[in-house]
């Protein structure tokens, strides 16, 4: 059944998934994403809580980017297959960071990306740790999001498929 729940609503969960997911690299962070380097606002009073903030990025990642993926399909079935394929390759990119997955993967990718992408990638497999909790914040994300997307109409004149 579709929800009366307004397409805005949609976009503003991305923006405060994502703005939440930015704001804990900024903030509450040691090592941010390379890209988010220029802006990073480490302070160590938040960094103490990182059983708190610690596999935030991960749950908010997941959700908003499912949602920004669905929006892709065409129907509701699809709209549901896309988001889980982005789970899926959400939770291979967290186990491949597993040591024993990294080293072997941050290896062979060196020689082959340009230096620049190698510049802007390499510390997800050299300083990345795999974590069991952002594995499982990634599935609880991931299955918000679809929760959304059972709820949440993808047009205004969607159906139920």
């Amino acid at each position: 059944m579709t929800g009366n729940i307004p397409l805005p609503l949609r976009f503003g969960i991305v923006v405060f998934s994502l703005m939440a997911a930015i704001a804990v690299y900024l903030f509450a962070r040691i090592y941010p994403p390379e890209i988010l380097t220029p802006l990073h606002v480490y302070s160590s009073d938040l960094a103490a809580y990182t059983g708190v903030f610690g596999s935030a990025p991960s749950l908010f990642y997941t959700l908003a980017l499912g949602l920004i993926i669905s929006a892709c399909a065409s129907s509701r079935s699809s709209a549901r297959v896309h988001c889980l394929v982005w789970v899926g390759l959400a939770m291979l990119l967290e186990l491949s960071q597993a040591r024993i997955i990294a080293e072997p993967i941050g290896a062979k990718l060196s020689e082959s990306l340009p230096n620049f992408i190698w510049a802007i990638t390499e510390s997800y497999w050299t300083r990345g740790v795999f974590d069991s909790l952002d594995l499982l914040a990634t599935i609880v994300g991931g299955t918000l999001a679809l929760v959304f997307l059972a709820y949440l109409p993808l047009r205004s004149n969607d159906v139920c498929d």
